[in-house]
């Protein structure tokens, strides 16, 4: 029920297709409901492509694209991804204002920290470019209700916790 009815879903790191098989059923009925899936890895994972749901004769015989956009960050580029993805929210206006002073700390030294990187570093780190970037940052600002999913692509790195913190601000930046 977290998934069906929300605006948004992510998944950072994470293989669903291949290491979650169960939840695509569940991914299906989210998409019928109109809910956005978004990707943001490595590896394009060709299940979020094209996944045959057994239970439904449609997707059974014709298979299902799962996921809308792919972001394909190198190795790496995770939590820059991310902090370009959250600069970009800062910038144009579109974070909670009002959830953020009052359920968040640390809000001035974060925009303190995006506002001093560069696009150009936040490119060269992610390996994705600032329009792409932009795009995620978009999807994020239209959605009332996100749900970010991450495995352990994000958490398998001498960052793992810091990849962690960087999607944990940007759900705070729009009170998700």
């Amino acid at each position: 029920s977290d998934l069906i009815g929300t605006d948004l879903i992510t998944f950072f790191g994470s293989n669903v297709a291949s290491n979650q098989p169960v939840m695509m059923k569940y991914l299906y009925h989210a998409k019928k409901a109109g809910t956005q899936i978004a990707v943001v890895n490595p590896y394009r994972e060709p299940g979020m492509d094209a996944y045959w749901i057994p239970s439904d004769m449609e997707s059974a015989l014709f298979g299902t694209k799962i996921s809308d956009q792919f972001f394909q960050v190198r190795v790496g580029g995770d939590m820059a991804f991310l902090h370009g993805v959250a600069k970009f929210i800062i910038e144009q206006g579109w974070h909670d204002k009002r959830f953020v002073e009052n359920h968040t700390a640390g809000f001035d030294e974060l925009k303190a920290y995006l506002d001093g990187l560069t696009w150009r570093e936040v490119e060269t780190l992610s390996g994705v470019a600032r329009d792409e970037i932009e795009r995620y940052a978009r999807m994020i600002a239209q959605a009332e209700k996100a749900v970010f999913i991450w495995g352990m692509g994000i958490t398998q790195h001498t960052s793992g916790e810091d990849n962690v913190h960087a999607i944990i601000n940007l759900a705070l930046l729009k009170g998700f």
